[in-house]
Protein backbone atom coordinates (compact mmCIF):
# COMPACT_ATOMS: atom_id res chain seq x y z
CA UNK A 1 0.00 0.00 0.00
CA UNK A 2 1.70 3.39 -1.13
CA UNK A 3 2.30 5.87 1.86
CA UNK A 4 1.90 9.31 2.04
CA UNK A 5 5.47 11.42 4.00
CA UNK A 6 7.52 14.22 3.28
CA UNK A 7 11.23 15.28 2.79
CA UNK A 8 12.88 18.27 3.71
CA UNK A 9 14.90 20.19 0.29
CA UNK A 10 16.21 23.10 -0.14
CA UNK A 11 13.23 24.89 -1.84
CA UNK A 12 11.38 23.80 1.14
CA UNK A 13 9.24 20.32 2.52
CA UNK A 14 7.40 18.30 -0.17
CA UNK A 15 5.23 15.44 0.80
CA UNK A 16 5.84 12.35 -1.36
CA UNK A 17 4.04 8.90 -2.26
CA UNK A 18 5.96 5.97 -1.83
CA UNK A 19 5.52 3.37 -3.75
CA UNK A 20 6.77 -0.22 -4.08
CA UNK A 21 5.37 -2.68 -5.64
CA UNK A 22 2.56 -0.50 -6.39
CA UNK A 23 0.81 1.69 -9.72
CA UNK A 24 -0.56 4.94 -9.60
CA UNK A 25 -3.21 6.03 -12.03
CA UNK A 26 -5.40 9.20 -13.17
CA UNK A 27 -7.68 9.81 -16.11
CA UNK A 28 -6.85 12.71 -18.38
CA UNK A 29 -8.87 15.39 -18.35
CA UNK A 30 -9.06 15.98 -22.00
CA UNK A 31 -10.21 11.87 -22.48
CA UNK A 32 -8.43 10.78 -25.75
CA UNK A 33 -8.81 14.05 -27.49
CA UNK A 34 -4.72 14.80 -28.21
CA UNK A 35 -2.27 13.82 -31.03
CA UNK A 36 1.20 14.40 -28.46
CA UNK A 37 1.52 14.75 -25.00
CA UNK A 38 4.51 14.12 -22.48
CA UNK A 39 4.05 12.59 -19.10
CA UNK A 40 7.21 13.85 -16.57
CA UNK A 41 7.64 12.38 -12.70
CA UNK A 42 9.88 14.11 -10.09
CA UNK A 43 11.30 11.13 -8.09
CA UNK A 44 14.24 9.46 -6.68
CA UNK A 45 14.74 5.80 -5.52
CA UNK A 46 15.35 4.88 -2.10
CA UNK A 47 18.08 2.98 -1.30
CA UNK A 48 18.81 0.14 1.80
CA UNK A 49 22.29 1.26 2.64
CA UNK A 50 25.12 2.98 0.77
CA UNK A 51 27.17 -0.33 0.01
CA UNK A 52 27.12 -0.18 -4.36
CA UNK A 53 24.31 -2.78 -4.25
CA UNK A 54 22.40 -2.79 -7.43
CA UNK A 55 18.63 -2.83 -7.29
CA UNK A 56 17.77 -6.12 -8.68
CA UNK A 57 14.71 -7.26 -11.29
CA UNK A 58 12.53 -4.61 -10.93
CA UNK A 59 10.19 -2.45 -13.15
CA UNK A 60 9.33 0.77 -13.83
CA UNK A 61 6.57 2.01 -15.88
CA UNK A 62 4.97 4.99 -17.67
CA UNK A 63 2.63 5.43 -20.38
CA UNK A 64 -1.14 5.36 -21.19
CA UNK A 65 -4.09 2.79 -20.65
CA UNK A 66 -7.55 2.22 -21.22
CA UNK A 67 -8.55 2.74 -17.32
CA UNK A 68 -7.46 0.89 -14.53
CA UNK A 69 -7.86 -2.52 -16.18
CA UNK A 70 -5.17 -1.90 -18.45
CA UNK A 71 -2.85 -0.92 -16.51
CA UNK A 72 0.69 -2.50 -16.91
CA UNK A 73 0.62 -4.22 -12.76
CA UNK A 74 -2.36 -7.00 -14.58
CA UNK A 75 -1.82 -9.93 -16.03
CA UNK A 76 -3.41 -8.91 -19.65
CA UNK A 77 -4.00 -5.03 -19.90
CA UNK A 78 -6.62 -4.53 -22.44
CA UNK A 79 -4.59 -1.62 -24.23
CA UNK A 80 -1.60 0.37 -23.42
CA UNK A 81 1.28 2.05 -24.11
CA UNK A 82 3.90 2.92 -22.84
CA UNK A 83 8.43 2.83 -21.63
CA UNK A 84 9.61 0.28 -19.53
CA UNK A 85 12.83 0.31 -17.66
CA UNK A 86 14.52 -2.03 -18.03
CA UNK A 87 11.29 -3.55 -19.64
CA UNK A 88 7.51 -4.08 -19.37
CA UNK A 89 6.48 -6.38 -16.34
CA UNK A 90 5.90 -9.31 -18.44
CA UNK A 91 9.50 -9.58 -19.52
CA UNK A 92 11.89 -11.62 -17.94
CA UNK A 93 14.11 -8.70 -16.69
CA UNK A 94 17.44 -9.25 -15.85
CA UNK A 95 19.12 -5.65 -15.85
CA UNK A 96 19.53 -4.43 -12.94
CA UNK A 97 19.55 -1.02 -11.83
CA UNK A 98 23.15 -0.07 -11.17
CA UNK A 99 24.27 1.86 -7.96
CA UNK A 100 26.87 4.94 -9.10
CA UNK A 101 28.77 6.20 -5.58
CA UNK A 102 28.37 9.82 -7.65
CA UNK A 103 30.52 12.73 -6.21
CA UNK A 104 30.20 14.41 -3.00
CA UNK A 105 27.92 11.80 -1.32
CA UNK A 106 25.02 12.19 -4.08
CA UNK A 107 24.71 8.81 -4.89
CA UNK A 108 22.32 7.48 -8.18
CA UNK A 109 20.93 4.34 -9.93
CA UNK A 110 21.70 4.07 -14.10
CA UNK A 111 20.04 2.01 -16.21
CA UNK A 112 20.84 1.32 -19.92
CA UNK A 113 18.04 -1.15 -20.85
CA UNK A 114 14.70 -0.26 -21.71
CA UNK A 115 11.86 -0.80 -23.71
CA UNK A 116 8.48 1.10 -25.32
CA UNK A 117 5.52 -1.34 -25.18
CA UNK A 118 2.15 -1.86 -26.41
CA UNK A 119 -0.12 -3.82 -24.95
CA UNK A 120 -3.08 -4.73 -27.35
CA UNK A 121 -5.78 -7.63 -25.91
CA UNK A 122 -3.34 -8.69 -23.73
CA UNK A 123 -0.50 -9.16 -26.01
CA UNK A 124 2.22 -7.47 -25.38
CA UNK A 125 4.56 -6.25 -28.36
CA UNK A 126 8.11 -4.12 -27.42
CA UNK A 127 10.25 -1.77 -29.60
CA UNK A 128 14.03 -0.35 -28.77
CA UNK A 129 15.44 1.01 -31.23
CA UNK A 130 17.95 3.87 -29.70
CA UNK A 131 20.25 4.48 -26.71
CA UNK A 132 19.61 6.23 -23.60
CA UNK A 133 20.89 6.19 -20.01
CA UNK A 134 18.74 6.45 -17.47
CA UNK A 135 20.04 8.55 -14.38
CA UNK A 136 17.79 8.46 -11.31
CA UNK A 137 18.93 10.34 -7.68
CA UNK A 138 19.05 8.22 -4.54
CA UNK A 139 17.28 9.28 -0.71
CA UNK A 140 20.45 9.67 0.35
CA UNK A 141 21.80 12.52 2.47
CA UNK A 142 25.02 10.83 3.47
CA UNK A 143 28.87 12.02 3.51
CA UNK A 144 27.53 15.78 2.99
CA UNK A 145 24.99 14.67 0.08
CA UNK A 146 22.09 17.37 -0.87
CA UNK A 147 18.65 16.20 -0.84
CA UNK A 148 17.73 15.30 -4.25
CA UNK A 149 14.82 14.64 -6.71
CA UNK A 150 15.37 13.58 -10.65
CA UNK A 151 13.35 13.92 -13.43
CA UNK A 152 11.75 10.86 -16.02
CA UNK A 153 9.36 12.10 -19.14
CA UNK A 154 7.60 10.00 -22.06
CA UNK A 155 6.68 12.11 -25.16
CA UNK A 156 4.33 9.75 -27.10
CA UNK A 157 2.68 11.44 -30.31
CA UNK A 158 -0.36 9.59 -31.88
CA UNK A 159 -0.28 10.38 -35.77
CA UNK A 160 -4.19 10.50 -35.69
CA UNK A 161 -6.82 10.55 -32.49
CA UNK A 162 -8.22 7.49 -32.95
CA UNK A 163 -6.53 4.47 -35.20
CA UNK A 164 -2.94 5.23 -36.52
CA UNK A 165 0.64 4.28 -35.09
CA UNK A 166 2.59 5.61 -31.99
CA UNK A 167 5.86 6.62 -31.69
CA UNK A 168 7.51 7.70 -28.25
CA UNK A 169 10.34 9.36 -26.90
CA UNK A 170 12.03 10.40 -23.77
CA UNK A 171 14.02 12.83 -21.75
CA UNK A 172 15.99 12.35 -18.23
CA UNK A 173 18.01 14.21 -15.91
CA UNK A 174 21.65 13.64 -16.61
CA UNK A 175 24.97 12.90 -14.65
CA UNK A 176 25.43 16.13 -14.40
CA UNK A 177 22.30 16.39 -12.76
CA UNK A 178 22.80 13.85 -9.93
CA UNK A 179 24.02 16.96 -7.28
CA UNK A 180 21.63 18.76 -7.85
CA UNK A 181 18.01 19.09 -6.53
CA UNK A 182 15.23 19.14 -8.88
CA UNK A 183 12.18 21.03 -8.12
CA UNK A 184 8.49 21.16 -9.55
CA UNK A 185 9.61 24.84 -12.20
CA UNK A 186 11.81 22.58 -13.73
CA UNK A 187 9.93 19.10 -14.35
CA UNK A 188 7.55 21.74 -15.70
CA UNK A 189 9.82 23.72 -18.34
CA UNK A 190 11.09 20.50 -19.22
CA UNK A 191 7.71 18.93 -20.55
CA UNK A 192 6.57 22.38 -22.29
CA UNK A 193 10.71 22.80 -24.16
CA UNK A 194 9.74 22.20 -28.10
CA UNK A 195 13.14 19.69 -27.98
CA UNK A 196 15.71 18.80 -25.41
CA UNK A 197 15.44 20.88 -22.55
CA UNK A 198 18.64 22.62 -20.92
CA UNK A 199 17.61 22.27 -16.85
CA UNK A 200 19.62 24.29 -14.72
CA UNK A 201 22.49 24.90 -17.18
CA UNK A 202 22.68 21.32 -18.21
CA UNK A 203 21.15 19.66 -21.19
CA UNK A 204 18.87 16.68 -20.40
CA UNK A 205 19.51 13.00 -21.82
CA UNK A 206 17.17 13.22 -24.81
CA UNK A 207 15.45 10.00 -26.84
CA UNK A 208 13.58 11.31 -29.89
CA UNK A 209 10.44 10.19 -31.05
CA UNK A 210 10.46 6.61 -32.71
CA UNK A 211 9.57 2.77 -32.48
CA UNK A 212 6.42 2.80 -34.21
CA UNK A 213 3.88 0.73 -32.92
CA UNK A 214 0.45 0.75 -34.45
CA UNK A 215 -2.78 1.33 -32.39
CA UNK A 216 -6.61 1.53 -32.59
CA UNK A 217 -8.81 3.02 -29.75
CA UNK A 218 -11.60 1.32 -31.56
CA UNK A 219 -10.69 -2.48 -31.22
CA UNK A 220 -9.07 -2.11 -27.61
CA UNK A 221 -10.46 0.68 -26.06
CA UNK A 222 -9.10 4.44 -25.41
CA UNK A 223 -6.18 5.72 -23.87
CA UNK A 224 -7.71 7.92 -21.42
CA UNK A 225 -5.30 7.20 -18.19
CA UNK A 226 -1.93 8.13 -17.25
CA UNK A 227 0.04 5.16 -15.20
CA UNK A 228 3.16 4.79 -13.36
CA UNK A 229 4.35 1.38 -12.19
CA UNK A 230 6.69 0.55 -9.86
CA UNK A 231 7.99 -3.30 -8.82
CA UNK A 232 10.70 -3.63 -6.29
CA UNK A 233 9.36 -4.47 -2.81
CA UNK A 234 12.15 -3.25 -0.68
CA UNK A 235 13.17 -0.09 -2.39
CA UNK A 236 10.77 1.87 -2.84
CA UNK A 237 10.23 4.71 -5.72
CA UNK A 238 9.53 7.82 -4.31
CA UNK A 239 7.16 10.36 -6.36
CA UNK A 240 6.87 13.88 -5.76
CA UNK A 241 4.83 14.83 -8.32
CA UNK A 242 2.85 13.72 -11.48
CA UNK A 243 2.32 16.28 -14.59
CA UNK A 244 0.87 15.91 -17.99
CA UNK A 245 1.59 18.23 -20.74
CA UNK A 246 -0.36 18.10 -24.06
CA UNK A 247 1.61 19.57 -27.05
CA UNK A 248 -1.22 18.35 -29.72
Amino acid sequence: MPVITARNFATGTQQFLSMGPEDYLRTLSIGTGWNRIRIGILYALSTVSENAWPIRNCSLCLGVCNGIQSTPAVISPAHAFGWGLPTYPAAVAANNWAYNAGTGGNSYFSQTAWSFFRYAAGVVTGAAVGALTVTTPSNTTLGGASARRGILILDINKSALIVGNITQGAMCTAVAHMTLDMASADLYAALASPAGATIQGTAMSTLALGNSLAFSETTNGPLDTVFLFWSHFTVPLQLYEIAVYRLG
